[in-house]
């Protein structure tokens, strides 16, 4: 088998226990593959056919084809790395894929496997020692160790029977669970279940008993196979044959599953539009039910057989090809390792927007005498990173080391800006220490961000309004300052608990988790009362702080969610929606108190309430085609954050009648919101 780079090797010490001999870590490649393609109705019909199609080849292999110990058409079941190529070239250059799309690997053994019953049919010299390959299996298996000998039944005489009883309870299984999904639609959460509900569910516990009754006969059929004595012919030869079979169907199986959920979820969105084309998905589910049935019982067979045949799973004519999704599982391979290469253009500015000082908005500032305003030049940087990424499993860029720059920034004018992805440095830890523990995070779906930018040119001003009118009456102290905003996200992917819906709704990511946030800024602070006791609905002038340097230090809960259809389609917009609310502790001084001498009281620490939003709209454009592992992209997008803070310093309780209603009776505020905006151009380099 290949390797890949040693560096890679270390960071996949955690993934060796996912071992087994034909382990389920297809997702990945085929995702890479296929998950993002445009949903056509020929590439999605003839994939789809080729589901159906392995199906029926394994029972036409088992159950319905003759078989005499070294038959030709067995001998024909051969395909290697030079052959699928040529297979791949074949159909790749031919419609439905017009060498635009991806040829699934199942096709090319399915190609191979109607070549070799081809010559199956073909006129023999003599009749067949046995009417199917079932038969010679039953054949070369020994009685289970304590079995009665003289009954002359063995455990894989049973086989063809489990194997039947496989594929009938799988279809009806997801039959069974389809129908309970479609009562099930549109009621409320946690509802009792219907009579109808309680009767499908019955039904498919019962279809769930009987697929695993038989998988326990196939397990039974497996040790048999096991213990089969194969020293002399034709036993020898029988072992072997039906090991090349078996682990030839074995492989298309794999195969067809590493595509079969992308056939379902493309022709869900075709179906959209479409509605009789739903039946497609429903058959293509249901096929796919069968073939992971039939799948698991051929891998336990084939594991069998290996044993009398006296070789290893591995090295059989199934897996002979080496360009395989089965890789992920065994070792690295330089399809699952990708330098990517980013870099980043972004503009980046930073306003206040000031709240309406009128009668008619909920808050009324009238009664002023000072506000301020920042005018701060926009932060221009140019940004570069390199970074390696390895596949585990099911999680793509699972494991990411950074390369190169330390910081994103190449060039800056007016500050600077860094992103940050590592949660370990976050938390303290260095080097390998810090990799290893990101590679936990982001198998179970936990993803951090960093953002550190800071604005080094600019100038407040204090500004003179007029009490009663609100009015500016013009400038009277001004001074540079500088700006530091810090800004942490850790959230967890909840995607990942509902990974079809998010398809098929287009969400590439809902993060819920944590954000934290800190900048520093002059401030004048503003209170504010209630003009009618108790209705809440306007906050009239009470007084107001000097001014003073403030920090803002938030600790909130929320969730970002990004709309978009993945970094495969051609152009594909996409959009950012963040909401965080939460609260952090704050220092600040009132002047004027008369109960205080010196008329300066020092409130000390409160606690400012704060709620965070962003959003960003955005395109994406890929410019190397579907097929090349050479990938490019670009995405343009503009991205608004806002975050609006203030005080509660009162609240009052009016009573009418039996109820009582809680308003805020009096608030603290900035006399604005914080704005942070920009353009961000970022391209993209994937090997």
């Amino acid at each position: 088998m290949r390797t890949g780079p040693a560096l890679a090797g270390l960071v996949l010490l955690a993934a060796a226990a996912a071992s087994a001999c034909v382990p389920d870590t297809y997702n990945v490649r085929a995702a890479r593959a296929f998950a993002n393609e445009d949903a056509r109705r020929p590439i999605i019909d003839d994939r789809a056919a080729e589901l159906e199609r392995a199906v029926a080849l394994a029972d036409e292999v088992l159950a319905r084809t003759p078989y005499a110990p070294g038959d030709a058409w067995i001998a024909a079941l051969r395909l290697d790395d030079e052959e699928g190529e040529r297979l791949r070239r074949r159909f790749e250059e031919a419609p439905p894929y017009d060498g635009a799309y991806e040829v699934p690997l199942a096709k090319l053994y399915r190609a191979k496997l109607d070549e070799a019953l081809a010559r199956a049919r073909a006129p023999r010299p003599a009749p067949p020692a046995f009417a199917r390959l079932f038969d010679a299996l039953a054949a070369l298996a020994a009685p289970l160790p304590g079995g009665d000998v003289g009954d002359h039944a063995t455990a894989a005489s049973h086989l063809p029977a489990a194997w039947e009883a496989l594929a009938e309870h799988a279809r009806a299984l997801a039959a069974e669970e389809r129908a309970v999904e479609r009562l099930s639609a549109g009621r409320p959460l946690g509802a009792p279940d219907t009579p109808e509900i309680a009767a499908a569910r019955g039904r498919a516990a019962a279809r769930r008993r009987a697929l695993a009754a038989a998988q326990r006969d196939v397990e039974g059929a497996a040790v048999a196979l096991r213990a089969a004595s194969a020293g002399h012919e034709p036993a020898a030869t029988i072992a072997r044959d039906a090991l090349r079979a078996v682990s030839f169907l074995l492989r298309m199986h794999v195969e067809a599953l590493a595509v079969a959920p992308y056939v379902v979820k493309q022709a869900r969105r075709v179906a959209r539009g479409e509605p009789g084309y739903a039946a497609v998905a429903a058959r293509a589910e249901a096929v796919a039910r069968v073939l992971e049935a039939q799948r698991d019982a051929l891998s336990a067979c084939a594991e069998a057989l290996a044993v009398p045949a006296r070789t290893p799973l591995e090295d059989t004519a199934g897996f002979e090809m080496q360009e395989s999704l089965l890789e992920q599982g065994r070792a690295i391979s330089l399809d699952a390792v990708h330098l990517r290469l980013k870099s980043d253009v972004e503009l980046l500015f930073f306003h206040q927007i000031a709240s309406p000082n009128s009668s008619g908005g909920i808050n009324d500032y009238r009664g002023r005498t000072r506000r301020l305003a920042y005018d701060v030049d926009p932060v221009f940087m140019v940004g570069g990173r390199a970074v390696i990424t390895y596949d585990f499993e099911h999680v793509r860029d699972a494991a990411r080391l950074n390369a190169g720059f330390k910081t994103d920034r190449l060039f800056s004018a007016g500050g600077d800006i860094r992103y940050d992805s590592s949660l370990g440095d976050l938390i303290g830890l260095n080097g390998l220490a810090s990799d290893v523990f990101d590679i936990g995070a982001d198998l179970v779906g936990i993803r951090t961000s960093l953002k550190v930018a800071r604005f080094t040119s600019g100038n407040v001003d204090e500004i003179a309004v007029d009490p009663a009118t609100g009015r500016d009456a013009g400038v009277v102290a001004s001074a540079p300052f500088q700006l530091l905003v810090r800004q942490v996200d850790v959230g967890f992917d909840v995607t990942k608990l509902f990974p079809d819906t998010a398809d098929d709704l287009h969400i590439e990511e809902l993060l819920a988790g944590f954000r934290y946030m800190d900048y520093k800024l002059p401030r004048i602070f503003y209170e504010l009362r209630e003009r009618d006791p108790g209705e809440g609905d306007i906050y009239v002038f009470e007084r107001q702080s000097p001014p003073q340097s403030v920090t803002s230090r938030f600790y909130q809960g929320g969730f970002t969610l990004r709309m978009g259809t993945g970094e495969w389609p051609r152009l594909a917009p996409f959009g950012d929606v963040g909401l965080y609310g939460g609260a952090g502790p704050v220092r600040y001084a009132f002047s004027g108190d008369p109960a205080v001498p010196g008329g300066e009281r020092d409130v000390g620490q409160a606690t400012m309430i704060a709620f965070s939003g962003n959003l960003s709209v955005g395109l994406r454009l890929r410019l190397t085609s579907y097929l090349s592992r050479l990938r490019l992209l670009t995405e343009l997008s503009y991205n608004v954050e806002a975050v609006g803070q203030g005080i509660v310093s009162g609240i009052n309780a009016t009573r009418r009648g039996d109820e009582t209603t809680y308003t805020i009776g009096r608030k603290i505020d900035i006399g604005g919101f914080d704005l942070f905006h920009g353009p961000r151009l970022l391209a993209v380099l994937v090997l």
